[in-house]
This record gives C-alpha cells, sequence and structure tokens, in this order.
C-alpha cells in the first residue's frame, strides 16, 4: 500500500514554514506501522504543475491525501484531483486542512473521493487500512471524521476523537 501526501501551493511565494498538518499526519501513520509513505511538498517545492502530476502518477499511490490548509487552495486542489483521477482511477483521492470545511463542493466538482473533517490523524489512519480491501467511498461511512458521497447524496459520519496531548505530532 502506497501513501503519498502533498501540500498545495498557499501563498504566491513559498515560505519556510513547515507543513505541520502533513507531517503530523506521516508521523501518526508512521507510529501506527504504516511506513510506505512518500511526502511531496508542492507548496516548499513549486514543482510546474505538469511535473507534480507525472511525478504522482509515476509514483501510482493508493492513497493519495492532499492538504488544503487554506480557501485559495481550491482551484489547485480541483486542478490536480481531477488530473491524478483520471490517469490514476483507482487512486483513491482524500483532502484535510481547512478547505475540506467545503467537502460538499470538493466531492460533487473535484477529483476528491473523501474529506477529512476535523482532526485526521485516527481518521487517515482507518482510511488507509480500509483502502486496502476497497477505495469505494461509501464503503468508508463507519469512520468517524469523514465527508463522502453515496450516489448524489452527501453523508457525513461526525467527528473523531481528540488525540490525546502524548499522541499529537
Amino acid at each position: 500500500m502506497k501513501i503519498m501526501m502533498i501540500t498545495t501551493p498557499i501563498r504566491p511565494t513559498p515560505t519556510n514554514f513547515p507543513p505541520i498538518g502533513s507531517l503530523s499526519m506521516i508521523s501518526y501513520l508512521r507510529r501506527s506501522g504504516i511506513d510506505d509513505i512518500e511526502f511531496y511538498h508542492i507548496d516548499g517545492n513549486r514543482p510546474a504543475f505538469d511535473d507534480a502530476v507525472a511525478h504522482i502518477v509515476e509514483r501510482g499511490p493508493d492513497v493519495l491525501g492532499i492538504s488544503s490548509v487554506v480557501s485559495t487552495a481550491y482551484e489547485y486542489t480541483k486542478k490536480i484531483s481531477q488530473a491524478v483521477k483520471t490517469a490514476l482511477p483507482e487512486t483513491l483521492i482524500v483532502v484535510g486542512g481547512n478547505l475540506a470545511a467545503s467537502a460538499e463542493v470538493l466531492l460533487r466538482y473535484t477529483g476528491v473521493d473523501l474529506c477529512v473533517i476535523g482532526e485526521g490523524e485516527k481518521c487517515l489512519l482507518d482510511i488507509v487500512r480500509r483502502a486496502e480491501q476497497t477505495r469505494i467511498p461509501s464503503e468508508f461511512g463507519d469512520i468517524p471524521g469523514l465527508a463522502y458521497m453515496d450516489g448524489t447524496q452527501f453523508q457525513t459520519t461526525g467527528f473523531v476523537t481528540a488525540l490525546d496531548r502524548s499522541e499529537i505530532y
């Protein structure tokens, strides 16, 4: 099971501020025994869009996590999720971060399969484990902390239990 976490460009020029959300997800997955994770820092490295898509497609992740921490990331998230879904239709695309507050829009109009609402560590771990058996969004409906489409119906699963402070990255 290959996992890739990517960031989206969030400012006109990159900064050296660390992508804490993505790093926290990766750290939690690794502490839980998930080791085949690649972090692709698009926000920091700013590859050309076509190069970013080519890199993702070349790696062929089973689960692609997109960290979209600001609402201005919508256009990029839409464009990259659609490009990846076209090239890799079996890849499960998951969005987390503040943009996931617009989950219904993301799920209806982009290539995104699942949105993580609230804290993402436990939810993403559950997604990765379930993705070993299925990539059908409606079959993730018992996992707390998700939004997904069941046919044409927008669904949410409530919020996941907060992490204990000893678990926080």
